[in-house]
């Protein structure tokens, strides 16, 4: 089923695939990473194995290992917002719009029976909610729901800690329609990609009370609304079982249980070889390529990806805080042998990231980095003031060093730290690296802005414009974790988000691009195509860019 758009209203005909929203630890896009950026098919969208419900076995356990376990599993809430949480949670959730294989946002007839644009002034959406949809204790998802998500998130309560306020804070009213299962969205000004506001929604019972929707979940699952809930959870051995909700209104699913183990990166190549877990998430981990290769029936796929790396900078004091030193920083640090050494071990394209909003190959991409080039770096620091004294750079008889805060028994980010450890270094710029337990990565350093500077990956879904915003605008934004901004993002995100025109509003998501790249907050590295190996059978789950999957039908292949 679509998403329709009333008759006459033209305008608002569905944006394309062109962009994103926030999942996991970040914003992602719809491009194909490629050697070619012109060449936008050498990898699949999704490269999982296909199976009817009827061709699936009933019964079973998946096992699937994860870095860490949640610290809340509120994934509106700041610290639910990391990739290892939205993961254990997605099967216990769900809302009115899924994303297809192709990026675009369709309607999801388990929780709704229509989503539809029916105004232009004001911009207003309705939903039919499907009324047999409940949460695990039974009661109905209504418009009560809808309407007390919008106000947790909306930043009129800043009691509220959540990720981001963008696009709830454009809704001026949530109110019931002909009924409780009628939702009427009205806003207060256009806001594009307002789908991505509906692939979820809260209890009124957790987002109507701030301390309930902070703290109520930092040891037990939210309310589930999906085919699976959480029926048991040792937070010391790092295991958390999903059982199918007694609940559940739609078909049946096919796995008994889902279970997720907390894996050290380091450790996951040898779990997935003993038979442990089913799965293993190789991303750029040559050591975990090589070990997939050698297991038995295994099979490794790699589709176009949602995620790229980079390094963020926190710049709001200290030598960072100086715009040259950045840019410096950018131009001595090799991104393209960065890139090589990360997706050339595992099979698949290496390119450069050279935008913050879109994907190479994607439509809207342009590349606006500063080149490699340490003549370039030289003179920037040199405009920054420091002089070249023997092997080290110095400015007022202080030295010039950074640190690099890295999470414990990640391989893949260690090494990246190690390549812009040795880039920097290598130039006259000492760099330590600071490990830290990976638990805490997020909760206890980066988000607090404890580092000086950090690299690891944003994934997110297709809406890439607005759900970039937050990573750069406002300053105090939950996600903007260099501590700086420019002052001219915040009038093109506005116009950007207000535009329904889509080339229109790729010309101002490039305008904000060259804005970014004027004062480099962030350095973009790589996008990562995901690269997963699977056991032998498993079905309807694995490497995929876009695609909701359907906890329904995964499980494993009759024989």
């Amino acid at each position: 089923m679509q998403i329709r758009k009333a008759k006459g209203l033209g305008a608002l005909a569905l944006l394309s695939a062109a962009a994103l929203a926030i999942a996991g630890c970040a914003p992602g896009n719809t491009a194909a990473p490629s050697a070619n950026p012109d060449d936008q098919n050498s990898l699949p969208s999704t490269a999982w194995v296909r199976a009817d419900a009827a061709d699936v076995q009933d019964g079973g356990t998946l096992t699937l290992a994860v870095d860490s376990m949640p610290v809340n599993w509120n994934n509106f809430h700041i610290d639910g917002n990391e990739a290892n949480t939205n993961d254990i949670v997605s099967a216990m959730q769900g809302g009115p719009i899924k994303i297809d294989e192709s990026g675009k946002p369709v309607v999801n007839s388990d929780y709704a029976e229509s989503v539809e644009l029916t105004n232009e002034d004001p911009q207003t959406v309705e939903i039919k909610l499907n009324p047999k949809a409940v949460w695990e204790d039974g009661t109905p998802i209504t418009v009560a729901d809808y309407e007390a998500t919008w106000k947790a998130n909306n930043g009129s309560n800043p009691d509220y800690v959540v990720i981001s306020t963008t696009g709830w804070d454009q809704i001026s009213s949530v109110e019931q329609g002909e009924n409780e299962y009628d939702v009427i969205i009205t806003f207060s000004s256009i806001y594009a990609d307002w789908q991505g506001l509906l692939s979820q929604v809260l209890p009124a019972s957790v987002a109507n009370d701030p301390t309930t929707f902070n703290t109520g979940y930092l040891t037990k699952a939210l309310p589930s609304s999906g085919p699976f809930l959480l029926g048991s959870f040792d937070a010391t051995a790092g295991i958390a079982t999903l059982e199918r909700n007694p609940k559940w209104w739609g078909q049946a699913p096919k796995l008994e249980t889902i279970v997720y183990r907390a894996v050290s990166q380091d450790q996951q190549g040898t779990s997935f070889s003993n038979g442990e877990i089913d799965a293993l998430n190789i991303s750029a981990n040559a050591d975990l390529y090589q070990t997939a290769q050698n297991v038995q029936g295994a099979q490794i796929q790699a589709s176009n990806g949602l995620t790229w790396t980079h390094i963020t900078m926190r710049a709001s004091d200290g030598p960072l805080a100086d715009v040259n030193v950045r840019k410096a920083v950018a131009s001595i640090v090799n991104r393209e042998q960065i890139a090589n050494t990360a997706n050339s071990p595992v099979g698949v394209p290496a390119i450069t990231q050279g935008s913050y909003v879109f994907m190479p190959g994607q439509d809207g991409y342009t590349d606006e980095s500063l080149p490699y080039d340490t003549d370039a770096g030289a003179k920037y620091l040199e405009d920054a003031g420091y002089t070249k004294d023997g092997d080290s750079w110095v400015k007022d008889g202080t030295p010039l060093k950074f640190s690099v805060t890295v999470p414990a028994d990640t391989a893949t980010n260690i090494q990246r730290a190690e390549q812009i450890q040795a880039d920097l270094s290598e130039f006259g710029i000492p760099v330590d690296l600071n490990t830290v337990p990976v638990g805490g990565y997020f909760s206890d350093y980066i988000i607090p802005g404890d580092f000086q500077m950090v690299t690891f990956s944003w994934r997110g879904t297709a809406y890439p414009i607005s759900s970039s915003e937050s990573l750069f605008s406002p300053v105090d934004s939950a996600q903007n974790y260099t501590g700086i901004t420019d002052p001219q993002l915040a009038d093109l995100w506005q116009k950007a988000n207000t535009d329904l025109d889509p080339d229109s509003r790729l010309q101002t998501a490039e305008e904000i691009d060259k804005v970014l790249w004027s004062y480099v907050p962030i350095i973009p590295i790589a996008p990562l195509p995901n690269v997963y190996a699977v056991k032998q059978g498993l079905v309807n789950w694995g490497a995929t860019q876009f695609e909701t999957v359907d906890w329904t039908i995964v499980g494993f292949q009759n024989s």
